[in-house]
């Protein structure tokens, strides 16, 4: 499975990255929106997991630019977000999220869902 994970928060960006690759998965990472709509253009990835704030950047803008691009149309999304809230699902939602991870999360929560998309792509 190829995932992108898209995180400007570069400890857990790489915490992540590396619980993923653990279970045996590959993992592309990016910073931005610029650098992962830039990497989601160039790969078809199984499942693109995104961070809903992005330094002063908003996760579902990079959402809706990756839906609206060739290789993002279909790829499962994974949103994580602070906000635990009823609103903040549905916006996830109509942005074209598939899943909604809310912090804190734990590891083994985290690698199932991203393994769930994975497997309901094929």
């Amino acid at each position: 499975m190829n995932i992108l994970l898209v995180d400007d928060n570069e400890e857990l960006r790489e915490f992540l990255a590396l619980c993923l690759v653990e279970t045996g998965v590959d993992v592309v990472t990016a910073e931005s929106i610029g650098e992962g709509l830039r990497k989601s253009d160039a790969v078809r990835f199984d499942v693109i997991v995104i961070d809903s704030v992005l330094g002063t950047e908003d996760g579902l803008d990079l959402v809706e630019k990756i839906r609206a691009s060739k290789n993002g149309k279909t790829t499962p999304i994974l949103l994580m977000s602070s906000i635990p809230t009823a609103l903040a699902r549905r916006m996830a939602t109509a942005a074209g999220c598939n899943e909604f991870l809310v912090k804190p999360f734990g590891q083994t929560q985290f690698i199932e869902q991203v393994r769930g998309l994975g497997r309901t792509k094929r």
